[in-house]
């Protein structure tokens, strides 16, 4: 190793640190310096690694090599990249999420890179992704389950009221009145419960990760097509993975929403349609129906925060906030969502998001 001493205080990191790090001479190639961490993560021996520093080039997976690439050229242009992930593939099949942040040393060839293993974090994101789908239904089949027997039984008591109206009967009717606003009340709360999980969704932080766009489209539509039988989901894009830095989470929610809507106003056996295209600077993702469509007298307001949302074809109740919060969470993502519609033939709303 060359002149090690100048890279004192980058060892006593690499030291008590549990990231990977390594100095890395860009002229000559090679690297000067790596912890006990940096070998590990990518299982490499140390002197394999000082011998033949593209060593760890084999265990890239081929789908991040040119992103890694335009990292790296943005790297030499600016001396600086941070939170750049990619995938290693091991010979056993064993796949790990790698974040890095890098830096070139002032004045020097030299670059030091700060990696990270984030394979449990990766696995604990789709938890939570998975998660939110799960509780998403649970919600939906609330408000479609409880809601409906419960303004049920108040339009019953209503009605049994109108036939108790001697004097003898007072009790009944006070008994009924008590009924009737405890329905509405468990109304209420149902409602209530779907507004404030819609509305807390927008107000968190953006993360960002880098995530496979498409995967997590299957994700959501294997929860939909389990709860919605009735309805045809299909799936089209440029390439299988499309890779994509920002919100997994708010991407998922937005995802969700959107198509949940378009469920609402679909028929039976109507055709759902996702597509996914790569375009210069952003993916641009379809979501399509041949529903009833948006009333034109909607369009205007139909991102905006609603007291009262459209009743579904099957008499679904809606928060009216469904829409509304993908575009805040879109805007978060600095994408954008508009929409086409024709009543009685359908709606495709379109989700533009940057690629970095």
């Amino acid at each position: 190793m060359e002149n090690i001493s100048n890279y004192n205080f980058i060892k006593k990191i690499g030291d008590i640190t549990d990231d990977g790090i390594a100095v890395y001479d860009i002229k000559k190639k090679s690297f000067l310096y790596v912890n006990t961490n940096f070998t590990r993560i990518f299982g490499i021996d140390e002197k394999e690694l000082f011998f033949d520093s593209k060593v760890i080039l084999k265990f890239i997976l081929a789908e991040d090599s040119a992103y890694l690439h335009m990292r790296y050229d943005e790297l030499m242009e600016t001396g600086c990249i941070n939170t750049t992930e990619f995938r290693l593939i091991f010979p056993d099949h064993v796949l790990k999420h790698i974040s890095c942040d890098v830096l070139v040393l002032e004045d020097t060839n030299l670059i030091t890179a700060f990696v990270k293993d984030i394979s449990e974090a990766k696995k604990h994101e789709d938890y939570l992704i998975k998660y939110t789908a799960q509780k998403d239904t649970l919600l939906d089949m609330l408000t479609h389950n409880l809601s409906g027997p419960l303004q049920l039984s108040k339009d019953m008591i209503s009605s049994l009221q109108k036939g108790y109206n001697e004097n003898n009967l007072a009790d009944i009717n006070k008994l009924l009145n008590i009924m009737q606003e405890n329905t509405q009340q468990c109304i209420d709360i149902v409602n209530d419960f779907l507004r404030q999980e819609h509305f807390e969704s927008a107000h968190t932080y953006v993360r960002k990760t880098r995530f496979d766009l498409v995967e997590k489209i299957h994700v959501t539509l294997d929860k939909l097509r389990a709860m919605n039988k009735d309805k045809v989901f299909m799936l089209t894009s440029d390439a299988e993975n499309i890779n994509i830095t920002s919100d997994a989470v708010k991407f998922f929610q937005v995802i969700h929403n959107v198509l949940s809507n378009a469920i609402k106003f679909t028929g039976d056996q109507g055709v759902i349609e996702i597509n996914v295209q790569e375009q210069e600077s952003s993916y641009l993702i379809s979501l399509k129906d041949n529903g009833v469509g948006i009333p034109e007298t909607d369009r205007a307001d139909i991102f905006l925060k609603k007291v009262k949302g459209r009743v579904g074809l099957k008499g679904e109740k809606s928060s009216g906030l469904g829409l509304s919060i993908a575009k805040k969470l879109v805007d978060l993502l600095n994408g954008r969502i508009w929409f086409e519609s024709k009543e009685n033939e359908g709606s495709t709303f379109y989700l533009q998001l940057p690629k970095e």
